[in-house]
């Protein structure tokens, strides 16, 4: 998992003002612009999607730096400082409370409304030890879901004990993918990045039909919203438990939870069932 959070392309995200600062040091990396960026079959890959987390990006970040791992050890410190501060505020990911790793190189420290930063960058991960590696990662994982989770039931389907309450160790993998595989058993489904419509194909091709029942051992229960499009999905494993994905990152688990979790979660949405009985 830890060769997979922090992806060994470096990319920084600037403001138009930004350009004119850094007008020396662009000349030795790609300056693509956000718009540009976001459209780039090669930077819409999920590691760096996921790593960077673009949808959280700020909107006035105007342009995308995009850099090899030893760029940012040859400027000079007074500027390397200001980018890791426009970093900082940017909304981007690979930014972390300080006290989280606190081995981290001191010049990829800021301060930001008080609060101490470190921005992470491949060169200095690579580097650290495999166990400060894992401490971290542990703890980042909580941020994203929850470990909290059931056990698997004694008469759940077989095919289900090499996912139950497991992480990933690749992107990807979505809602919509680990309930296709919970109800066809072909476990390479299970690490698919699978999207609405190919996921409602999948249930037709399994013989499921909308019911007008609560989910029973075996039913699917999906979420949609005011356009009819699936939202979220999960496997019902009978008792109010289920399979179910929460994310497309390996820090969001194949887990076994409560129904009442997955209906606090998605109150917002209409829920439907689905049966092959």
């Amino acid at each position: 998992m830890d060769r997979h959070i922090c992806p060994n392309q470096d990319l920084f995200f600037i403001e138009e003002a930004d350009l004119a600062y850094f007008e020396n040091e662009v000349a030795d990396v790609l300056v693509i612009p956000r718009s540009e960026f976001m459209a780039h079959a090669v930077y819409k890959r999920l590691q760096l999607a996921n790593s960077y987390m673009y949808w959280n990006i700020a909107e006035r970040m105007s342009y995308v730096l995009v850099a090899p791992p030893e760029w940012i050890e040859r400027i000079a410190l007074q500027k390397k400082q200001h980018l890791l501060e426009v970093q900082a505020g940017s909304g981007r990911g690979l930014v972390f409370a300080a006290p989280m790793l606190p081995e981290a190189p001191a010049d990829f420290s800021v301060e930001r409304d008080g609060t101490a930063l470190i921005v992470m960058q491949y060169n200095w991960w690579k580097k650290l030890p495999i166990k400060i590696k894992m401490r971290f990662l542990k703890e980042y994982a909580v941020q994203w879901d929850s470990p909290e989770c059931h056990e698997l039931p004694a008469d759940a389907p077989s095919r289900l004990q090499q996912f139950a309450n497991r992480y990933s160790d690749s992107h990807g993998s979505n809602c919509l993918s680990a309930t296709l595989f919970a109800v066809t058993g072909h476990a390479w489904m299970a690490g698919e990045w699978v999207h609405p419509e190919t996921f409602s194909h999948g249930l037709q091709r399994a013989n499921y039909r909308l019911i007008e029942k609560e989910a029973a051992s075996g039913d699917v229960v999906i979420w949609i919203n005011h356009a009819g499009i699936v939202q979220h999905a999960s496997f019902c494993l009978g008792n109010d438990l289920f399979f179910n994905k929460s994310g497309q990152t390996f820090f969001n688990p194949w887990k076994v939870i409560d129904g009442n979790e997955l209906d606090r979660e998605w109150s917002h949405l209409d829920k439907k069932v689905y049966s092959c009985r």
